[in-house]
């Protein structure tokens, strides 16, 4: 064995010294115990831990977490709030999965965090639930402030966090991560949305075109049909309204009434969208009673579902800002004989109260995501599900982009995701992945 001259041992002893340092000083290396990671979260500014849950075989943290934001992001003088996360903690060294909601934060992690067996960041959107600033000023709710919260929270978690990135997230939150590559499209590597909606309008064609051909036209026929049996049952279906439905308000759409018209005008949306219905069980005969069942199976409840409680309050930021992100209508031409409230031109499907008037649609904004999602959106994995109504929205990209979709055959908005695909569009996904971000997956955990 050779023995160390003076000179090669001092350098080795630096060497191990230097070492012996940065695996102290860097978080990348040393993460077993939660409290290191509480230590380097006290570090970061304006972090505040509400609270914590740690398991130890194998290591994983998950905290609550609120971040200062400012209200507006261009001029900090006009006051703060706090922002609500969800940070699940593996190791440091590994990469970062960062779910960009479109509503309220959600609990337990995702399929790309499980897969990569990786960090996981889950940020609520801005004006929801308790990410709100007092007093509630509607000018700051639009996607410019919230992409900058979002690039706020990537640029301070990556002084941790120093792997890769990539964002992801569900229907309106697949929107808020596209969005985000548009403005910020080098906070992360890769980016993979699910059944995202890109409108091209205030009142997408697109929507009503697949309502009209989805199933084929005898399918399209009897949705119509049923649709017009309801309307001229108005008052038995009403009348079969549970108590709790009765006792809701539904100021915003015009009592009642006017809330079982926009049911049944949304029903075929929603038939599609988030039912698993096969067309041949919708009803066909003049049975009233089966038709409220079937209105239940859909909705999964009745007409509370469209109450101020339900459907307006909890929904306002979203509503308010398809100013920018456009939305769809409800087609009234064919039914407006059997209607008693829903008058004049066809209504939003983003319901807003008086309070808070709807803004002038701007058609510029989306154009510009969707023109750079075609000619630029690179390294994004699309998925979406063949039956879902919002894969008539779905994102476009160019040939010459660096971009892959994924449609789930007879998958609703609910069911399009990595778990629900055949074993060989798993496989072709994870190949994506990697080849877009030299991650491998392991996707024998979704089963």
């Amino acid at each position: 064995m050779r023995k160390l001259n003076s000179f090669n041992y001092k350098l080795l002893t630096r060497l191990m010294f230097l070492a012996m340092l940065l695996f102290v000083a860097a978080p990348g290396f040393a993460q077993s115990d939660a409290s290191s990671v509480d230590d380097a979260l006290a570090k970061l500014p304006g972090i505040k831990i509400i609270h914590k849950k740690v398991t130890e075989s194998p290591f994983k943290a998950e905290y609550q977490l609120a971040i200062k934001q400012p209200v507006d992001h261009n001029d900090t003088t006009k006051g703060f709030f706090y922002q609500q996360l969800r940070l699940i903690h593996r190791d440091f060294s590994k990469p970062m999965v960062m779910e960009t909601e479109g509503y309220s934060g959600r609990p337990g992690g995702n399929e790309l965090e499980k897969i990569l067996h990786c960090n996981d960041i889950d940020v609520e959107f801005r004006y929801f639930n308790k990410s709100k600033p007092e007093p509630l000023d509607w000018q700051y709710a639009t996607f410019e402030q919230a992409t900058a919260d979002l690039h706020h929270i990537n640029q301070l978690f990556r002084t941790l966090y120093q792997s890769k990135w990539i964002s992801t997230g569900i229907s309106r939150g697949g929107e808020t991560a596209l969005t985000y590559r548009y403005f910020y499209p080098d906070d992360v590597d890769a980016t993979v949305p699910y059944v995202a909606p890109m409108p091209n309008d205030i009142e997408d064609k697109r929507i009503y075109n697949f309502l009209d051909t989805a199933g084929g036209a005898e399918v399209a026929a009897k949705i119509k049909k049923a649709q017009i049996f309801m309307l001229q049952h108005e008052k038995e279906l009403l009348d079969k309204q549970s108590a709790y439905a009765q006792k809701q308000k539904y100021n915003t759409l015009g009592g009642i009434g006017a809330a079982f018209e926009y049911e049944i005008m949304e029903y075929p949306f929603s038939f599609w969208q988030i039912s698993n219905i096969d067309p041949k069980d919708i009803p066909t005969g003049d049975n009233v009673e089966d038709y409220y069942k079937h209105l239940m199976k859909v909705f999964g409840e009745d007409v509370s579902g469209f109450s101020d409680e339900k459907s307006v309050n909890p929904y306002l930021p979203h509503s308010y800002m398809t100013f920018q992100t456009g939305y769809y209508k409800y087609n009234l031409k064919p039914f407006k004989a059997y209607l008693h409230y829903l008058k004049g031109p066809n209504p939003s499907a983003a319901f807003l109260p008086a309070s808070l008037p709807r803004r002038p649609y701007d058609p510029e904004f989306e154009k510009k995501i969707n023109a750079w999602l075609y000619k630029s959106g690179n390294k994004i994995l699309y998925i979406y599900g063949g039956r879902d109504t919002w894969t008539a929205c779905k994102a476009e990209y160019g040939p010459s982009v660096d971009a892959k979709t994924f449609i789930v055959p007879g998958a609703n908005h609910y069911v399009a995701r990595i778990k629900s695909m055949s074993p060989a569009m798993q496989q072709e996904f994870a190949a994506a992945l990697e080849q877009m971000t030299g991650l491998k997956a392991d996707m024998g955990v979704l089963k």
